[in-house]
């Protein structure tokens, strides 16, 4: 299916369950804060008191702001200690002061970046940090630069770009969706299979998009074949995860973001989740953090990919696996604008309009006024074409408030413009205008040109798809139906005209030799070119091309070694180069792109391949000692082949046009059979002789013929035929000689001469103007050149160091001149050769140059130089060598190798250190230079611009910026300058700094006794860049969690005693590496080590069960008989549950039980348990005992009994009557509740509950006062309990007192009793007495049940009275005064019969009339207490509660009228109890009485 990168290790960094925190600083611990957009990192788990990580209270805001204005971001931020505030953005620096300010105000803590004359290049995301020592705040924020004016620089490209059609330009380019390392040669018309991945993850309803995207069209096909892959892929699936579902595609959100999401549930939480892009595995973190660029979180079973930052290149196919499955898949295209939405001038009341045309089709683009997104709706128009590549906004009835800035977002890409309204001066004042009908805007541009133009270009793109699919069907078809037999010399045959062909791609078109290189030359229709070379011993290869049947021959070696090829029509090209030994090789071109190549070898062996007319390929392989592999190529479905045996035996085929056929064969000592193709039905054929002759014939475009014959010794005669009537032929000589000939187009003639020693000189005529040139070399060696169509030209050229027969005797050059660069003071030597001794002249700049002057002009033989010994600026310019009609030329060019400032030079040798996750700068300095080559390395590697690496070159200098740099990035960094003088280097050295690497393992065990283990260990791989400064050793006690410190040691050592140690117990170490980066990963024991050797104690004896109940089961035991020499700590209790298998420890090992006794409370009430004990020593725990019998936690059977039960109980009339009665019986006993002995009435409830019963009456009369009777019974016995319940009320007064007096000093007091007497008999009479003596009342009988009462000593002339109180359990009635008693009682009035009296005054002092009573009301009831006060003048009355005056207290109602003095407390508390005391006092006395107030629950 579809291939991605290899993974070897298993997990990408950031990838996987394990993940570790990518963050290179201090271990962060992710905090929310308050202000959405803020990221948080908490470097230390728990801050001090009193300290706090940054924060900001106010975030910078996003800005949209025309160029030249001036542009700020504001931010607040809070912390202690106070936080440093940096400025920072994505793509560049701010460290220029004129464009960039950070501005500080403490008055107000604002933070400002400022940046005046804002410019279209400042525009990117900024980033604002925070940042104190416990922590670290990050908020990112956009500003969009809107340009304004014409740009000279810009616009005519942007204009040109437009008008020619060229959108590819325009669009950014995609990566590949599979790495081009491990891109699979892929067949022509072969389906991406990225189109199966994407339906795989795709709803129904996007099938046909997809279908027509990738150009399928056979949906039923297409159906078939993905229900099986999908069969095939949920198989897999269902190894790794269930319930995959909801999977949403990706898309960009309103933040900026990208995402895509999908459901599952792994079925192994530990399985390893991978993403990729493009076949590329990428990283990514579980938090969406301000490091990583890519993020996966889960949220319940949803799992949600996200990218921030957005930029072009993260376009591409994205997937998601879990091991090695695929889970989802998605492709993420941008979409960029081809014309952009332009300003608008609108009036008022008019539309306005904005239009833009997008690169690919897209359902909806984001509309955008004034930072607020727009719908569809009353105010605005979204428009679509149907292509969907125009988008329009509409804003309609434009007012001046509509004013501002617009703008379309299409995924990271958008455009905006200002929308200016201008108010309608001819308006009526007051009166609004009428709607117009006109509209304003649009973007000046054919806009349905443009969409045309690149609805083409996509549809062009899926026709190419879908013609490449189907050729690739037919092209299986018939290569199922026609198989050809392999021969001794494969042969090549043209398919019909509808077929595909696959040929072997060849990456060079040149052919390079090892020792002696010559080029071969044939003639071409128009752009063709042929080149030949002739080598040693008098061995040719020679190629000539026709127009449109062209044919190329070639003449024949020493040893009969020969190989030729025919040309094609147009643009054909041939090459061929041979070898020593005479071992040779050529190929013919094809029709209109043909191409063919040969490679050399060692040895005589060559590898040479001929084109075919579209995109036919025709390549073959050489092999060592001479052995060669041919093929050439047809026109449309040509097929060409060639095989190659040992000792130089060769095997050659040419393709034809149309149906053309080619073929040869090869034989053993180096016999060759070779033919070539023509345009139509032209047939070429050769056979080979014994003894290396070789006959070779090149077909033609009708009916145009060629043959030649082969001689004894290796002789050939060879001809090309021409296109309508052309005939080229060639004549052989002794020794291998060779003439040979390449025809032209009408009447174009080509000949050639021979040479003494076989050499041979040859030459093929062009069409028109065509040239062909051949110089020869020492040794016999020829080059040969055949002329071209019209301008063209070919040549070819020999090497080595022999002389070469002159040919013909005419000079030549054997080798010209060329362009050089020589080094400024340095001195440089020109050389021409001839191929004869002759005389030559020098020129420089069309002056004659003569020795002298630093320059020296010298011959040797053939051989002419110029050298110059210290070259100038003036020495620059072109030189030309004149010999006869002879010329040859070159221009020289003095200058300097690049060179570095030696201070910049040491500055930039300093190694550049920095941590895990920073960034690395380097920059250097240079001179400004034209054609300088600025080149930059990492350990030999040349550094790119793109992803992690940014390089910037400036006039005078450059720099490197490595973003977010890792451990492995260290190194060597290497900048190159060079120039066409030479290369200059500058070295320096990049170290990352990190946390080192975890020590090796394993750990080993060097010592183990009772008290001490000893342990080693070997140091980290990795010391992260800096040494180690100690190691961290931390144990843990097996059984328990915590891991405790132990200490630390040195670097230098590797090993630790560890003398706190128990015998017997097993304990686990694990070691940390530390340099001044922080801690490694620790390095862990594998098995827990013990102190000393185990020694444990033999059973204790068999557990007793002492007693039980529900709740608790005691045990006891005896100590083990054997303890094996070892004192016993305690013992271990375990439990088992009747009917089970599981024994539970009741106490841990390290928290023995050290008696021999144990109560057992973790048991459930019925269940039966079974027990064993075992004794621990220092060793730990040894043998169980055996099990205890059977125990059953239940309590034991017992008669019912009551707990402290009460007896008598009173409650008020009306209120609720509660008797709780608490018991204790086994089993449960039966309660029954009686009423004088008989049964309770049905409204009164009993509520029973474990252990205790109650009676509950809800409103209570005094009739329910009665005698109650709680009745417990179960099987062991039963029990009784009274409770007398007796319902009253306050009761009434008594009736009137009567006075009368039996004997001197006694007076009698009765009274009419109350009427609750008869109903309460717990009533009974309380009597006062008050005197005129004293003015006291003062209880003199209290508990009288009989209705009389006898008062003594009363004395005569003191006035008595008396009052009578009922009182019950509620408390005391009203009280029945009496008449008065005394002095001036019996006295008879008398008159004063007209006698002026005395004046009678009224005053007197105060006096109690009525005193207070005696309250004991219930909490939360309400009380009222009164008394009477006279006095004259009035008194003053004042209320005490505990001696405390309450007369401000509002807790208590106060109140005095006519005497009657009052206090009313609305709920009575338990602190309102107490004596309460009532003072009247005015200028002639006081008077006072009291009461008590008891306040009962």
């Amino acid at each position: 299916m579809f291939k991605r990168t290899k993974v070897t290790d298993g997990t990408a960094t950031g990838q996987g369950p394990d993940a570790e925190n990518w963050d290179g600083k201090e271990v962060g611990f992710r905090k929310k804060s308050k202000v959405p957009g803020v990221m948080i990192t908490q470097y230390i788990e728990k801050l001090p008191e009193g300290k706090s990580h940054p924060d900001f209270t106010r975030k910078p805001i996003a800005l949209t702001i025309q160029e030249g204005k001036f542009a700020f971001f504001k931010a607040i931020v809070t912390g202690d200690p106070k936080p440093t505030v940096v400025w920072s953005r994505n793509n560049g620096d701010v460290s220029d002061p004129a464009r960039y300010q950070s501005k500080y105000d403490p008055n107000s803590n604002e933070h400002t970046f400022e940046m005046p004359h804002v410019k279209p290049d400042q525009a990117d995301t900024y980033k604002c940090f925070a940042k104190n020592e416990y922590g670290q705040a990050m908020v990112t924020v956009v500003l969009n630069v809107i340009e304004v004016g014409f740009k000279m620089t810009k616009a005519p490209q942007q204009q040109a770009e437009v008008a020619n059609c060229n959108f590819k330009k325009v669009l950014k380019r995609r990566s590949k969706v599979v790495p081009k390392a491990e891109e699979p040669e892929k067949k022509e018309g072969e389906i991406d299979p990225k189109f199966w991945e994407l339906l795989m993850s795709a709803d129904k309803k996007d099938y046909e998009r997809i279908c027509a995207e990738f150009g399928v069209t056979d949906f039923r096909w297409m159906l078939k074949k993905l229900n099986e892959m999908k069969r095939e892929r949920e198989e897999e699936q269902a190894e790794f995860v269930k319930n995959l579902s909801d999977l949403k595609p990706i898309h960009i959100n309103a933040d900026g973001t990208a995402s895509f999401e999908l459901e599952f549930d792994l079925l192994d939480p530990s399985s390893s989740i991978y993403l990729y892009k493009d076949g590329e595995m990428i990283p990514y973190t579980k938090e969406l953090g301000d490091k990583m660029k890519h993020c996966l979180r889960k949220v319940g079973r949803k799992y949600i990919f996200s990218m921030r930052d957005l930029m072009p290149e993260d376009a591409g196919f994205y997937q998601l696996d879990v091991e090695d499955v695929n889970m989802f898949s998605t492709d993420f295209k941008m979409v960029d604008f081809l014309v952009k939405i332009q300003e608008v001038k609108a009036m008022e009341r008019e539309d306005a309009v904005f239009e833009c045309v997008i690169s690919a089709p897209l359902s909806k683009l984001m509309w955008f006024g004034k930072n607020m997104p727009l719908e569809q709706g009353d105010k605005y128009d979204i428009e679509v074409s149907e292509d969907k590549l125009i988008h329009r906004l509409v804003v309609k009835d434009c007012m001046v408030v509509d004013k501002g800035i617009y703008a379309a977002c299409a995924g990271i890409k958008s455009c905006n413009a200002w929308l200016v309204v201008e108010a309608d001066k001819g308006a009526p004042k007051g009166k609004k205008t009428a709607r117009k009908t006109t509209r304003a805007g649009g973007s000046g541009t054919d806009l349905q040109k443009v969409a045309q133009e690149q609805q083409q270009i996509l549809d062009k793109e899926r026709e190419e798809r879908k013609e490449k699919i189907k050729a690739a069907r037919e092209a299986a078809a018939e290569a199922a139906a026609a198989e050809e037999p392999e021969k001794t010399a494969d042969s090549g045959a043209g398919k019909d005209k509808g077929a595909a062909v696959k040929v072997e791609r060849i990456d060079k078109t040149s052919v390079a030799a090892t020792t002696t290189v010559a080029g071969d030359s044939g003639s071409g229709h128009s752009a063709g070119k042929a080149s030949g070379g002739a080598k040693q011993d008098g061995s040719h290869a020679d190629a000539g091309g026709g127009h449109s049947a062209g044919k190329a021959s070639g003449g024949a070696k020493q040893d009969g070694s020969h190989a030729d090829a025919g040309g094609g029509h147009s643009a054909g090209k041939a090459s061929g180069g041979a070898k020593q030994d005479g071992s040779p090789a050529d190929a013919g071109g094809g029709h209109s792109a043909g191409k063919a190549s040969g490679g050399a070898k060692q040895d005589g062996s060559h590898a040479d391949a001929g084109g075919g007319h579209s995109a036919g390929k025709a390549s073959g392989g050489a092999k060592q000692d001479g052995s060669h592999a041919d093929a050439g190529g047809g026109h449309s479905a040509g097929k060409a082949s060639g095989g190659a045996k040992q000792d130089g035996s060769h095997a050659d085929a040419g393709g034809g046009h149309s149906a053309g056929k080619a073929s040869g064969g090869a034989k053993q000592d180096g016999s060759h059979a070779d033919a070539g193709g023509g345009h139509s039905a032209g047939k070429a054929s050769g056979g080979a002789k014994q003894d290396g002759s070789h006959a070779d014939a090149g077909g033609g475009h009708s009916a145009g013929k060629a043959s030649g014959g082969a001689k004894q010794d290796g002789s050939h005669a060879d001809a090309g035929g021409g296109h309508s009537a052309g005939k080229a032929s060639g004549g052989a000589k002794q020794d291998g000689s060779h003439a040979d000939a390449g025809g032209g187009h009408s009447a174009e003639e080509a000949s050639g001469g021979s040479r003494q020693d076989g050499s041979l000189a040859d030459a093929g005529g062009g069409h028109s103007a065509g040239k062909a040139s051949g110089g020869a070399k020492q040794d016999g060696s020829l080059a040969d050149a055949g002329g071209g169509h019209s301008a063209e030209e070919a040549s070819g050229g020999a090497r080595q160091d022999e002389p070469l027969a002159d040919a013909g005797g005419e000079p030549g050059i054997t080798s010209g001149l060329s362009d050089i660069h020589a080094i400024r003071g340095q001195p440089a030597e020109l050389t021409v050769k001839m191929n004869t001794d002759c005389d030559g002249a020098w020129f420089k700049d069309g002056e004659p140059l003569k020795s002298g002057g630093g320059i020296s002009i010298t011959k040797d033989a053939n051989i002419h130089k110029l050298t110059i010994h210290s070259c100038r600026d003036t020495d620059s310019g072109l030189l030309r060598f004149v010999s006869g009609d002879l010329s040859t030329e070159g221009r020289i060019t003095v200058g300097d190798v690049p060179e570095f400032d030696e201070d910049d030079l040491h500055k930039f040798s300093k190694p550049v250190i920095v941590r895990v996750g920073q960034n690395a700068a380097f920059k250097m300095p240079f001179q400004p230079q034209e054609s300088l080559t600025v080149s930059w390395f990492k350990d030999g590697t040349e550094l790119k611009d793109g992803g992690g690496v940014k390089i910037v070159r400036e006039p005078n200098h450059s720099r490197l910026l490595l973003r977010d740099c890792l451990r492995s990035d260290s190194g060597e960094i290497k900048i190159q300058l060079k120039n066409p003088f030479g290369a200059v280097e500058a070295t320096s050295q990049l170290i990352v700094l990190d946390r080192p690497g975890p020590p090796e393992g394993p750990v080993e065990t060097v010592e183990t006794t009772s008290s001490v283990i000893e342990i080693k260990w070997n140091p980290p791989k990795d010391d992260g860049g800096s040494a180690v400064t100690n190691y961290i050793i931390e144990r843990q006690e097996r059984g328990h969690s915590l891991w405790t410190k132990l200490g630390d040691v040195s670097a230098e050592k590797t090993s630790f005693r560890d003398r706190n140690v128990t015998h017997g117990k097993k304990y686990s170490y694990r070691i940390y590496a530390e340099n001044p980066q922080g801690l490694s990963d620790s390095l862990e024991t594998a098995d827990s080590i013990m102190a000393g050797i185990m020694i444990l104690s033999g059973p204790p004896g068999k557990p007793k069960v002492v007693s039980t109940s529900k709740t608790c089961i005691n045990l006891t035991w005896t100590p083990p008989e054997d303890d094996k020499g070892v004192p016993i700590i305690g013992y271990q209790v375990e439990k088992r549950k009747k009917d089970t298998n599981q024994w539970l420890a009741l106490n841990a090992i390290n928290e023995p039980i050290e008696d021999v006794n144990y109560a057992v409370k973790d048991v459930t009430e019925g269940a039966e348990y079974e027990f064993r004990v075992s004794a621990i020593n220092e060793s730990g725990a040894g043998d169980a005992s055996p099990p205890s019998a059977m125990a059953c936690a239940k309590n034991p059977n017992m008669r019912p009994c009551f707990k402290d039960p009460e007896d008598f109980l009173v409650v008020r009339a009306g209120n609720s009557v509660r008797v709780k009665i608490s018991y204790e019986a086994e089993p449960p006993p039966h309660i029954t509740w009686l009423k004088d002995d008989e049964p309770i009435a049905p409204w009164i409830n009993v509520i029973n509950t474990e252990g205790m019963s109650q009676l509950v009456i809800p409103s209570s009369k005094r009739s329910d006062s009665a005698i109650y009777t709680i009745k417990a019974k179960n099987s062991v016995g039963e029990a009784f309990f009274d409770v007398e319940v007796r319902v009253t009320d306050e009761p009434k007064c008594p009736g009137p007192v009567e006075l009368e007096q039996t004997v001197y000093g006694k007076v009698a007091v009765s009274w009419v009793p109350s009427p609750d007497q008869e109903l309460d008999d717990r009533l009974y009479y309380v009597v006062s007495q008050h005197d005129s003596n004293t003015r006291m009342w003062k209880t003199v009988a209290d508990r009288l049940f009989a209705n009389t009462y006898t008062a003594h000593n009363i004395l005569p002339g003191i006035e008595y009275h008396f009052r009578v109180y009922a009182k019950n359990d509620m408390g005391l009635s009203d009280p029945s005064q009496s008449p008065t008693w005394g002095a001036n009682s019996n006295r008879v009035p008398i008159s004063s019969n007209g006698v002026s009296s005395m004046e009678i005054s009224f005053e007197r002092p105060p006096s109690i009339l009525v005193p207070l009573k005696v309250h004991t009301p219930p909490k939360g009831y309400q009380l009222y207490m009164t008394c009477a006060v006279r006095g004259c003048p009035t008194p003053n009355v004042s209320w005490y509660l505990n001696n405390t005056c309450i007369n401000s207290d509002k807790n208590y109602y106060i109140t005095n009228s006519c005497g009657v003095c009052s206090m009313y407390i609305l709920r009575v508390r338990e602190n309102d109890g107490g004596e309460y005391r009532v003072v009247a006092v005015n200028s002639l006395g006081k008077a006072e009485c009291s009461t008590k107030l008891t306040v009962r629950d």
